[in-house]
């Protein structure tokens, strides 16, 4: 529930060497190169070095013979042959023990099939957590609700990879067959798309090499080593889009790159200082060394974004409204005029993004952690991973997950471990509301009495209790568009305001316009005024349902059949307990007075004889019991409801065989009920 939304599309540079990339186009809150850019920086370190680096080179014109976004694309054949390398390998390299190790927690967490194992969207949960947490990757295709229709590219030409992890999940089950995955298949899904991904940094690697006509048969020396390491840095913050057809071509687009790139330093110098040590060691390189350092710049870029998320956050956080976690659209719009960040993404846009909080007509609400990790603010550094500002609350979860080792714990317990986490604005320890836990309170009600950490409940939970952290979790359904499909129908123009349409919006907002001239805003005045509480929605979507033998053991995050109501069913249920346990206490009654349901059955032996005997009616009993398997064999009962209706016809049968027997011991002395007369 915690991931950004889908790639949006993107309209083309026409002084790219591929117009229908989406590396070769602006984000949305970025200006064309075909226009005059304005003078305020973009939103984060990512979209920054994007759109500043396009207007840098799109005055260079030449014929570019060699794009570096265009190597090492991922093929079928890729993803097959790493699949079953790393699965045949026997489970004792250290690299696939150190995957194991950073799966485990969540492995152990996670809820499990009937076999022991992870499940289809537990699998893709487990892998997404692990890249976000390891390297800040938001893998393409991997996040929740984002799985494609088809497994497997249309075209050997195309570049979209974020077929990629579901074809390879294909792979897998097609071997294990229902059992799902362990923690070793697992680890050996995440070394497979670690494989890809340092195979495409080697390839855009060769392709540099290839431009600055380095051979990579042979060690080089470390100042035509740094060109070509620059090559790749720049080609990585553009998206890949860096082309030339020779080595002065190359030398004058990197060199055009630092003059206009205004946080080319700290971009440089975060470089090198992850590269100096190595730089420092030798006087010369083998293009496999090389390729290592490279990689280890994609494997670690996160860290250096995470500065400009900081201050994205310190900034939404200082004009956020009453609401904690929620900046008034007004608020947003009039920061974005008067500051370097570009706040100008259209209302409609936000909501496609999940970034926005409409439950209010009248006072439409930016949602903070929604907007920060949202795709505008990434860098497509890869086809097969962005990168993102980081989901803060996964740290949290992880805390939560390794002190319950459990895939749910009792409302006490969560409200005891979420009283003592702290977070980046939140103090600990503290006293918890008691909104809080009556919230809490309501979702262990709609799961018997557990709190389901997977599920989406909670995860309103924790974005309740961690309002700027935690992002807000939309029901599947309210989304029925993605960015791609919304920005393809109205174009990446309609995804933006002009300065004119922003101002608009602000003047009309007396809170806003209050704000521009210095005066705080009453929050009142603001609409505001029905105080702090953040929307709550009661519907229910598990990651994994528990299912019997027979039916269906994943149900998807965003699928309605992982829908569960709140409290009408946890109150029909116990209305069946207490029913069936009454009926069985009023049965037994009756039959210890004398008073059971058993007739007397009179008959003659073989010989002429009369006999006698009770018999109670245990056959509406049995044809009830085989009705409630048969309706939980077709997923129609409720576990609760099957499992009382079961034992309440046993429990009636073994009564009515009770008084059957006390019955006969009436009729003579028998001890089995039946005499001759």
């Amino acid at each position: 529930f915690s991931s950004p939304p889908k790639p949006f599309a993107t309209f083309a540079f026409t002084s790219f060497n591929n117009p229908t990339s989406s590396h070769a186009a602006s984000l949305p809150g970025e200006c064309s190169v075909e226009t005059a850019p304005r003078e305020r920086e973009p939103k984060s370190a990512a979209v920054m070095s994007l759109s500043k680096a396009l207007v840098a080179l799109a005055g260079v014109v030449v014929t570019y013979a060699s794009n570096l976004g265009d190597a090492g694309i991922v093929s079928e054949q890729d993803v097959q042959r790493n699949f079953e390398a790393e699965m045949s390998d026997s489970g004792n390299s250290a690299r696939l023990q150190s995957l194991e190790d950073a799966l485990r927690l969540t492995y152990k967490a996670l809820p499990k099939n009937e076999h022991g194992n992870l499940g289809h969207e537990a699998v893709r949960y487990a892998l997404h957590r692990m890249f976000i947490q390891r390297h800040g990757w938001f893998i393409k295709g991997l996040e929740p609700g984002s799985e494609r229709s088809r497994s497997r590219p249309d075209t050997e030409e195309e570049t979209d990879s974020e077929w990629v992890p579901s074809y390879l999940q294909t792979v897998l089950e097609s071997r294990v067959g229902e059992e799902g995955a362990s923690l070793h298949d697992l680890s050996a899904l995440a070394a497979v798309l670690e494989d890809l991904v340092d195979s495409e940094a080697r390839g855009r690697l060769a392709a540099a090499y290839d431009i600055l006509d380095l051979p990579k048969d042979k060690s080089v020396e470390v100042k035509e080593v740094k060109e070509a390491v620059k090559a790749y840095y720049v080609s990585f913050l553009l998206s890949g889009n860096f082309s030339a057809s020779s080595r002065w071509e190359a030398l004058e687009r990197m060199k055009r790159f630092e003059q206009h790139y205004t946080d080319w330093t700290p971009a440089d110098g975060w470089m090198h200082d992850l590269l100096n040590n190595k730089f420092d060691s030798k006087s010369s390189f083998t293009f496999d060394e090389v390729s290592e350092m490279v990689e280890s710049i994609g494997e670690n870029y996160y860290k250096f974004n995470d500065v400009e998320c900081r201050e994205l956050k310190g900034i939404l956080s200082g004009i956020e409204g009453i609401k904690a976690g929620r900046v008034r659209l007004s608020f947003f719009y009039q920061k974005g005029l008067h500051s370097h960040w570009r706040f100008n993404e259209k209302k409609e846009y936000l909501k496609v993004l999940g970034a926005l909080d409409d439950s209010d007509p009248n006072n439409p609400q930016v949602i903070l952690p929604n907007y920060i990790m949202a795709r505008p603010n990434c860098l497509e550094s890869s086809n097969l991973y962005a990168i993102c500002c980081r989901n803060e609350c996964e740290d949290l979860m992880t805390s939560i997950e390794s002190d319950v080792g459990s895939d749910s714990a009792t409302p006490a317990r969560i409200a005891d471990l979420v009283s003592k986490l702290p977070s980046d604005t939140v103090a600990a320890p503290r006293s918890l509301s008691e909104g809080l836990l009556s919230r809490l309170e309501e979702v262990a009600l709609s799961n018997n009495g557990q709190v389901p950490l997977h599920g989406r409940l909670f995860a309103q939970w924790m974005h309740h209790a961690y309002p700027r952290e935690c992002p807000y979790p939309h029901e599947a359904s309210e989304n029925p568009q993605t960015p791609d499909e919304w920005m393809a129908a109205v174009g990446a123009g309609g995804s933006q305001l002009t300065e004119a349409e922003m101002r608009e919006t602000v003047e009309q907002d007396q809170c806003a316009s209050g704000l521009m001239s210095g005066r705080l805003p009453n929050p009142e005045d603001c609409g505001d005024a029905t105080g702090h509480e953040l929307p709550w929605n009661p519907a229910e979507q598990l990651l994994v349902q528990t299912s019997a033998p027979g039916r269906r053991i994943t149900d998807e995050v965003e699928g309605t059949d992982g829908d569960v109501s709140a409290s009408p069913f946890a109150l029909t249920d116990l209305l069946v307990v207490v029913g069936v346990i009454g009926f069985l206490v009023w049965q037994f009654y009756q039959v210890q007075h004398g008073k059971g349901n058993y007739k007397i059955k009179d008959d003659r032996d073989f010989f002429g004889q009369k006999e006698q005997e009770a018999s109670g009616d245990w056959k509406p009993a049995a044809a009830l019991a085989a009705l409630a398997c048969l309706a939980w064999f077709v997923d129609l009962l409720d576990l609760t409801i099957f499992l009382c209706t079961l034992l309440g016809s046993v429990g009636s049968i073994l009564i009515q065989r009770f008084g059957q027997a006390k019955g006969g011991s009436n009729l003579c002395d028998d001890p089995f009920g039946k005499c001759c007369v």
